[in-house]
C-alpha cells in the first residue's frame, strides 16, 4: 500500500525502464499507476506504453486519449494497428489519432469515415493542410445530405476549401444558404488583401518618384568648375570662353615673316613674301622688306 510513496520519494534514484520491467514481470503494473503518472512528464517511452496500457485494460479512453496526445515517445504505429479493427469505437478513434499524430493523414480520415466520426476527420484534414483531401471530405458529407455538417465543415476548414468547389457543391445539392457566411469571409479576405497590394503599390510609385526628384534635382558634378554649353552651342565652358575671346572681325593677322610662321599660299588674297621661306630676300635682291639696305 506505501510503494507508490516509496517511489515517489526515491524516484531521483532509481531507472524508469528497470522499475517497470520488474513491476511488468511481477504482473501487477497497475499497481504503480499513480507513481507512473508523477514521473510521465520526463515524456520516457517505457512509462508512457505502461500507462497506456494500464488505460486499455480499464477501457479508460479519456485518459488514454489524453495520454496519446501529449507524450509520443512510445510505438505508436503498431498501437494504431493493434487498434483499427477494435470490436469498440472507442479504439478505433484512438487508431485514427495515432494515425495522425504519424502524419498518416489518408489513413486516419478512412478509419474516421468508417465509423462516420466526422469531428475527428475533419480536425485530420485541418491539420494536414491538404486542398484535395478537404476536397474529398466535403465530396463526401455533401453525398450525406447534411447541410448543418457542411457548414462545419465550411468553418473548420476553410482555408483549404476552394471557392468554386464550395459553390458547385452547395448550388447542386441546394444549399446555398449554408454556404454564403463563407463567401462573405471569401470576399472579406479578397478586399484586405486589394487593398494591401494597391497600398504597397503605391509606397514603391512614391519612392521611385522621390527618387526621380532628386536626381533631376541634384547638380552636375563637372571637374574644373566647367559648365555644359549655353543654348548657342558654345560647348564647354562656354561663357566663360566666351569672355575672354575677341568679338569676330577683330582678330589680327599676324605679321609675315613672324617668328618663322607664313600664311598659306594665296590665301585670303596675299601674295607670298619674297625670298621664299623664313620672310627673308634673296642677298642681293631688292632693298625693300627688312633689312634690304644692309645687304
Amino acid at each position: 500500500m506505501q510503494l507508490n510513496d516509496l517511489l515517489k520519494v526515491i524516484q531521483k534514484k532509481i531507472d524508469l525502464n528497470k522499475c517497470v520491467a520488474s513491476m511488468k514481470r511481477t504482473g501487477y503494473i497497475s499497481l504503480i499507476e499513480p507513481f507512473l503518472k508523477s514521473v510521465q512528464f520526463n515524456n520516457n517511452a517505457a512509462v508512457n506504453e505502461a500507462l497506456n496500457e494500464i488505460y486499455l485494460e480499464k477501457q479508460d479512453y479519456k485518459q488514454l486519449r489524453e495520454s496519446i496526445k501529449n507524450y509520443d515517445s512510445f510505438e505508436s504505429v503498431g498501437l494504431a494497428i493493434n487498434l483499427e479493427n477494435h470490436n469498440l469505437a472507442e479504439c478505433r478513434a484512438i487508431s485514427a489519432l495515432l494515425y495522425r499524430k504519424n502524419k498518416k493523414f489518408t489513413k486516419s480520415i478512412e478509419v474516421s469515415k468508417k465509423d462516420s466520426n466526422w469531428k475527428d476527420a475533419m480536425e485530420t484534414v485541418a491539420e494536414s493542410k491538404d486542398s484535395d483531401l478537404a476536397e474529398d471530405l466535403m465530396r463526401a458529407i455533401m453525398d450525406m445530405d447534411d447541410k448543418e455538417l457542411f457548414a462545419a465543415m465550411l468553418y473548420s476548414c476553410y482555408s483549404l476549401i476552394k471557392p468554386d468547389v464550395a459553390m458547385e457543391l452547395a448550388w447542386r445539392k441546394n444549399m446555398m444558404e449554408f454556404v454564403m457566411p463563407y463567401f462573405i469571409q471569401q470576399m472579406s479576405d479578397m478586399s484586405k488583401k486589394l487593398e494591401n497590394v494597391q497600398k504597397s503599390t503605391e509606397d514603391i510609385k512614391k519612392k521611385e518618384d522621390k527618387k526621380e526628384k532628386e536626381r533631376i534635382e541634384k547638380p552636375l558634378d563637372v571637374p574644373g568648375g566647367m559648365f555644359p554649353g549655353d543654348a548657342m552651342g558654345m560647348g564647354m565652358g562656354g561663357p566663360q570662353i566666351a569672355a575672354i575671346m575677341p568679338a569676330p572681325g577683330m582678330m589680327q593677322q599676324p605679321p609675315m615673316g613672324g617668328m618663322g610662321m607664313q600664311p598659306p599660299m594665296g590665301g585670303m588674297g596675299m601674295q607670298p613674301p619674297m625670298g621664299g621661306m623664313g620672310g627673308m630676300p634673296p642677298p642681293g635682291g631688292m632693298g625693300g622688306g627688312f633689312g634690304g639696305s644692309q645687304f
